[in-house]
């Protein structure tokens, strides 16, 4: 399986974003994010529920 390196990290307002499809992954302060791939990105700065 492929192993991404993750961006630098984040700023303090801007959240960690991943592409379930392809795993690019990115800082931003948007949301929704679209992947250049055309996924959905899912943030990953949001804690998931147990």
């Amino acid at each position: 399986m492929p192993r991404w390196t993750d961006p630098a990290p984040c700023e303090d307002d801007e959240q960690l974003f991943e592409c379930p499809e392809c795993g690019t992954r990115v800082c931003t302060t948007e949301s929704p994010v679209e992947c250049d791939c055309g996924a959905q990105m899912r943030n990953l700065s949001v804690p998931r529920p147990e």
